[in-house]
């Protein structure tokens, strides 16, 4: 039943303009970024080049992916709850023969399967290269890894915060400013609790795999936040269906 509303709401998001203009965009942006990366990786003279070409890819072509999806997934995740809310149908909704955590995954999912088209785009552009270049495959999949994982932790933060406002502009500004905090965790900070703020930060752990290190500790920490927050949401709707 989970993949059946996911679906549903994978075409119903597919059905608005607003999807198809987001493809668009994202589509534009990141083949100008791939052009200007392979533009300058081929003006450099070889002494010059102190990293392969893919590594070029996942830390700049996927470096602007990820915060492509860092803009777009609070978009698509206002219009999950808040809109629903606000549209006052949210009592329709919560009296369906489905359980709360069907109606959660099913939404939650159905927003990943429209965030992989985006994420789909950086590892297409690269591969279209493999014709007369040797690439990291395995540079590549870690890379892939990294935005996929980053995805669903960014798209269970906005689902949260969606579920929070009956204002889908409201949930959209607040999942802007959570996952701006967590950017600049990510950042130096001089001061003894520097190295626990990073770990708060999601910009070290997708860096480790874009560089090809898969490591269990950044894999946890977006599965962890990832779950902590779908926990929330359906705790929020919990007791909203409660009221």
């Amino acid at each position: 039943m989970i993949l059946t509303l996911a679906f549903m709401e994978w075409r119903r998001l597919m059905r608005t303009p607003l999807a198809w203009v987001l493809l668009a965009i994202a589509l534009f942006l990141l083949s100008w970024q791939f052009l200007q990366i392979l533009e300058n990786f081929t003006g450099l003279k070889p002494e010059g080049r102190t990293l392969g070409l893919t590594h070029f890819l996942t830390l700049q072509l996927y470096g602007f992916a990820a915060l492509l999806i860092l803009f777009i997934t609070p978009i698509l995740a206002m219009r999950q709850f808040s809109d629903t809310a606000h549209q006052s149908n949210f009592t329709l909704l919560s009296s369906a023969p489905l359980s709360l955590t069907t109606i959660v995954f099913g939404k939650y999912l159905g927003q990943i399967l429209f965030s992989g088209l985006i994420l789909l785009l950086p590892l297409i552009l690269s591969l279209s290269l493999m014709i007369g270049v040797n690439l990291d495959l395995g540079l590549l999949a870690a890379a892939t890894l990294g935005l996929f994982l980053l995805t669903l932790c960014f798209s269970a933060i906005g689902l949260y915060l969606s579920s929070l406002s009956e204002s889908p502009a409201i949930a959209a500004a607040g999942s802007y400013g959570l996952l701006l905090l967590l950017s600049i965790l990510g950042q130096n900070f001089a001061s003894e609790t520097s190295g626990i703020l990073r770990w708060f930060g999601w910009p070290g752990h997708l860096l480790n795999l874009q560089l090809g290190l898969v490591k269990s500790s950044d894999i946890i920490y977006f599965l962890l936040l990832t779950f902590f927050f779908i926990a929330l949401t359906l705790q929020r709707l919990n007791h909203r269906r409660g009221q």
